[in-house]
């Protein structure tokens, strides 16, 4: 079984053998630092940019591009890296499809359990930390860096964005740089994120404010 690991196959790609993109499995497999090949999966649809001083780290569960809801899905993935960015996965992550995402270089990106829906657009500029057991909607927007500085501002340009375990962001959310969202948290769909939500805490709003404490979901 190890032997089948190790050159990527496994009852999921089996399972899924029509929608996978093998050429651009193997692709991304290739900036593969640690974990099996068959841990990176990406379905048909996607496209990738990587910068051959790019990397990539798995722990034990899998990581999926480009999925969907849906096996006659008609939309693309757009995932680049940039030089000297890395990207680690510590559980099992799956992006759905028609997402835009970026690192620029020297960025980190770190995943842990969960998924995010379709039409994500995630840009990360310095560091974007996403824990486990985190579920995020539709049409959500990351962005670590304003990208211009403002003149006689005393702020950083870019700051990294912290999402901790057990996090729910509702559809068409936007979350900006310097951001932590607390344990247990949920972020309402359409809320504009600009200041660090507590843990187990309700916000919505634009921009986002607590409008429930002690809350949890399922």
């Amino acid at each position: 079984m190890n032997v089948l690991r190790k050159i990527g196959l496994n009852k999921f790609t089996i399972k899924n053998f029509l929608r996978i993109d093998y050429f651009t499995s193997w692709y991304l497999r290739k900036h593969l630092l640690m974990g099996y090949p068959s841990s990176i999966v990406a379905f048909k649809g996607t496209k990738v940019h990587l910068d051959k001083t790019a990397t990539i780290e798995m722990g034990n569960g899998r990581f999926t591009l480009n999925d969907s809801w849906c096996s006659q899905n008609p939309f693309c993935t757009l995932f680049s890296m940039a030089k000297h960015s890395k990207l680690i996965i510590h559980g099992s992550f799956s992006i759905y499809a028609d997402a835009n995402i970026s690192l620029n270089e020297n960025a980190l990106l770190e995943l842990g359990s969960g998924f995010i829906n379709h039409g994500v657009r995630l840009h990360c500029f310095n560091r974007i930390t996403i824990g486990n057991h985190v579920f995020i909607g539709e049409d959500v927007f990351f962005r670590d860096s304003d990208g211009h500085e403002i003149i006689g501002s005393s702020r950083p340009v870019s700051m990294p964005i912290i999402i901790n375990d057990d996090v729910w962001i509702g559809a068409r959310s936007v979350i900006i740089k310097g951001v932590a969202i607390g344990k247990g948290a949920v972020v309402a769909s359409g809320s504009v994120v600009t200041n660090d939500v507590p843990s187990k805490t309700l916000v919505a709003g634009v921009p986002a404010k607590v409008i429930r404490e002690n809350v949890s979901w399922r």
